[in-house]
Parts: structure tokens; C-alpha cells; sequence
């Protein structure tokens, strides 16, 4: 059992810190002081990405559905090979 308010006894949480603190600490190098405007970012990068215990990611887990990325549906055809073959 844990009590309220101390992540520390909660294995989940801690890992889930561990990883948000990771993401930013790489973001925020040159600008320490913002650290807020990249919160949304993080939360969306840990959302997005496999988790093996689930077998999905928390998107998918939560809203039965694959993430679009950055708010693109239909990315269609590019012109530029590399851009296609990123695509």
C-alpha cells in the first residue's frame, strides 16, 4: 500500500517522472527557464510510444485508436524521395 501524495512508493509513477525528466532535461538544455512550454510535447511522446507491458502504447490503451502525429491525418504523397520514404 502506498499513501498519498509520495510517489516515491509508487513504482509506476516513479518510472513514468523518470522518463518525463529525462525528455526534458534533453529539450530544455539551452533554455531551462521554459520548461513549461514543452510539457504538452512530453506528455504526447510518452503517450505515443510502445509500452510492453500494455502491448500498445497509453493512446492507443485509451482511446482504441492509433495517434495521429503532430495533428496530420492524411499525409498523401511527397515529391521529395526522402520526405516520402520518411512518410
Amino acid at each position: 500500500m502506498s499513501s498519498s501524495y509520495h510517489p516515491q512508493t509508487d513504482g509506476q509513477t516513479e518510472r513514468l517522472n523518470q522518463c518525463l525528466e529525462a525528455y526534458l532535461r534533453c529539450t530544455v538544455y539551452s533554455c531551462p527557464t521554459q520548461w513549461s512550454q514543452w510539457l504538452s510535447q512530453a506528455q504526447f511522446g510518452y503517450n505515443t510510444s510502445f509500452h510492453s507491458a500494455l502491448g500498445k502504447t497509453p493512446y492507443e490503451v485509451l482511446f482504441a485508436r492509433k495517434a495521429s502525429h503532430f495533428g496530420l491525418t492524411d499525409l498523401g504523397q511527397s515529391t521529395v524521395p526522402d520526405i516520402q520514404v520518411w512518410l
